[in-house]
């Protein structure tokens, strides 16, 4: 299941007309199949182990996570009260670091956090006992590589230098790009940015290539209009992506709550298909930005519904078959974890199973 590309207005100058790309509906766009869109009350799921019946356990469900927009728009779904609708008593709190998400995970402190999926398998890699239960927000436009007129594809990147900021997501970026094209990273120079923006180096001719955020591109092809889009987040839809991690004795103990939760996201994707500028409003109070940067922002974003939850984190899903495998090897390479994981052992598919095998 892939994620269906249309163009977005242009928001953000030249590079919102190279890159500025999202699948259909909601403010990001629903799920699709690559011809049509999945419609979740007939999506045909096999039955989970888990009965949908459950009722929500009482007690709270505490969720962390580091500032992004994905967190922002859960906290959309508790202001306007589309989680307690579902009998889940919800507490999501903010935190600076992925250390703090960490060790509230390992000691109890929270039952689930909202990371991005190489966060999910740097924070298994260490030890901490969680499991993806359901995919919430993939990148499709928010990160790209940008390179010279004359390197025409990835596999052009093969003996030269690319320029990226370390540990980010557009290092992902290029490390996943590799993968998906099985071009051996022994091949491509990464190197570390001097500065915070990879695409200085790529506009003064220091490197071939650069991953850089959408703002950063703008910029770059402003000052050199030559340079252009080699690859972007939503050529692998999901590679950048954000998923709700659970511990594993809260998924064992209290069912019930995650079931909500999944109950609650849809009911969100629903209301943000249908509320957008409600959405991006809220997204802006809760975030500290502007109507603007919200809307940008959401629209570098694809929200996953049920069907797709039900078949991405199912066997035969391409989440599950490929793309978490290439979020470890690309882990790996960037040197974030130092021992593989089996990134499918990490997922945990029963509870969107349920819920979809019961509408």
């Amino acid at each position: 299941m892939r994620i269906r590309d249309v163009r977005w207005p242009v928001l953000i100058g030249v590079f919102a007309v190279a890159l500025m790309s999202a699948a259909c509906g909601g403010s990001g766009g629903a799920t699709t199949t690559a011809d049509a869109t999945v419609d979740p009350l007939t999506i045909t799921v096999p039955p989970s182990p888990i009965d949908a019946s459950l009722p929500v356990e009482p007690g709270i469900f505490r969720v962390v996570g580091r500032p992004s927009t994905t967190l922002g728009l859960l906290r959309v779904a508790g202001m306007q009260g589309l989680l307690g609708q579902q009998g889940l008593s919800a507490r999501i709190t903010e935190v600076a670091t992925s250390s703090t998400v960490s060790s509230e995970l390992q000691d109890g402190t929270v039952d689930a956090a909202v990371v991005a999926s190489d966060e999910a398998v740097r924070l298994a890699s260490s030890g901490v006992p969680i499991r993806i239960v359901m995919l919430l927000t993939a990148g499709t436009s928010s990160h790209a590589i940008l390179a010279r007129a004359d390197v025409a594809d990835i596999p052009g990147l093969a003996g030269q230098d690319v320029a990226v900021s370390q540990g980010s997501e557009g290092e992902l970026l290029v490390q996943g790009a590799l993968a998906a094209d099985n071009i051996p990273r022994s091949t491509v120079r990464v190197v570390p940015a001097n500065g915070p923006d990879p695409g200085l180096m790529l506009v003064r001719g220091e490197v071939a290539a650069a991953a850089v955020t959408a703002t950063q591109a703008e910029a770059a092809i402003a000052a050199d209009p030559t340079l252009h889009v080699l690859y972007t987040a939503g050529d692998y839809p999901g590679l950048i992506s954000h998923v709700l991690v659970v511990r594993q004795d809260v998924a064992a103990q209290r069912p019930g709550q995650i079931l909500a939760f999944v109950r609650g996201w849809q009911a969100l994707y629903a209301f943000d298909r249908d509320q957008q500028d409600i959405v991006i409003a809220d997204v802006a109070g809760v975030t500290d930005t502007d109507l603007t940067t919200a809307a940008v922002d959401l629209a570098g974003l694809s929200l996953y519904d049920l069907a797709a939850n039900a078949v991405e984190l199912l066997p035969g899903g391409e989440y599950f078959d490929q793309t978490i495998g290439v979020v470890v090897a690309a882990a790996q390479a960037a040197g974030w974890i130092t021992d593989p994981i089996d990134g499918q052992q990490l997922i945990d598919g029963s509870f969107v199973q349920a819920v979809a095998s019961a509408r």
